[in-house]
């Protein structure tokens, strides 16, 4: 009888420090995981996936501490990179990075928020308007209640590449070039002809006369590519546009279940890894410039009055397309408005 007893206390007991850890446990171990599943536009492998998204997903379950678990896809492995704003906002994914300007059919204001061409809104604009003028808060109005947004990624100075020199702007005439964004319209009214092209079609078109110049991105890609094996020539200042700036997207619903505390990670770790990926990126745009520049490309630079010229129709195509688009409209406002705030000074600082 003593012996049952005992047992029976026994047993008692386990099944109370069983209750116990059922109850208190979670709170000691830290609150439940919370699992998100993702996608990137871009090959994880490659610098535009490892300097964005990948460096972002890392500094999260690191600042969370673990309480945050992110699960990234490569690019198409669950949606063609074109298809992840809507897998997003249809809920399919937690999150995914792709760029602006793919939702310009729906959101034509989304190729503003880049740098523009001819420097109208170069990089130090850009950043400033952004983080601090308002820009990130009119990405997130474009999209309303769709999803949430916050700029993630950014690359460094782009360049042109040509099969043919050009050394002014009349030189350009002619010209069968590969584009994307509001520089397709620049293009044109210099008298060329702009073929869309994806990544993956740009050499080829060139080895095989389709196109015979191109912007893409960075020396570090661009020489990876093998663009200086198929074009002895490149220009510059880039005039349809320098820098590219990404998004992150996120699902409204599971933003809206994250805790205050977790908020604020994610969205901070997209300003980190924006910062901190550009930098790295830099460091391999200097090392294959270097490349570049032994291997025989010739380089050259349009004047400053051809530089002017390509603002004066910039901003001639940007004002035909705020009067189309009233949301263009309000970015457009805003970003005019930053500018003339900001330029007296920034003029009075900056070397000639």
């Amino acid at each position: 009888m003593k012996h049952k007893r005992v047992s029976t206390i026994f047993i008692m007991a386990i099944a109370l420090a069983v209750s116990f850890m059922l109850v208190v446990g979670p709170a000691t171990a830290g609150e439940k995981k919370i699992r998100w599943k993702g996608q990137s536009c871009f090959g994880v492998s490659s610098p535009l996936g490892k300097h964005t998204i990948v460096l972002w997903k890392d500094l999260v379950e690191k600042m969370t501490g673990g309480r945050m678990q992110i699960t990234l896809h490569d690019a198409g492995e669950i949606v063609p990179p074109n298809k992840i704003y809507d897998a997003v906002k249809d809920g399919l994914l937690d999150f995914g990075l792709n760029t602006p300007a793919w939702q310009k059919g729906k959101y034509p204001a989304g190729d503003l928020f880049y740098t523009l061409p001819a420097g109208i809104l170069a990089f130090n604009d850009l950043i400033l308007w952004l983080y601090g003028g308002g820009g990130k808060e009119l990405e997130q109005e474009m999209y309303g209640n769709e999803l949430i947004v916050f700029p993630l990624g950014l690359t460094p100075p782009e360049e042109i590449w040509s099969k043919r020199p050009i050394k002014t702007l009349d030189d350009i005439k002619g010209l069968k070039i590969r584009a994307a964004g509001l520089s397709m319209d620049l293009w044109e009214k210099l008298g060329a002809s702009v073929v869309l092209l994806t990544g993956g079609e740009v050499l080829p078109a060139l080895q095989r006369g389709m196109i015979d110049a191109t912007e893409f991105l960075d020396p570090s890609y661009d020489y990876t590519m093998g663009l200086h094996e198929v074009c002895k020539y490149r220009f510059g200042p880039p005039i349809h546009m320098s820098n590219n700036i990404f998004q992150l997207l996120i699902k409204t619903k599971s933003w809206e279940a994250l805790p205050e505390d977790l908020k604020a990670i994610v969205e901070k770790a997209a300003m980190a890894a924006t910062f901190q990926g550009y930098a790295d990126f830099w460091q391999s745009s200097i090392e294959f410039n270097q490349k570049i520049e032994q291997s025989g490309v010739i380089t050259t630079k349009l004047s400053a009055e051809d530089q002017e010229r390509a603002r004066q129709l910039s901003l001639q195509i940007i004002d035909e397309k705020a009067q189309k688009d009233p949301f263009f409209k309000k970015v457009w406002e805003s970003q005019k408005a930053f500018i003339e705030k900001y330029k007296p000074y920034n003029d009075l600082t900056k070397f000639d």
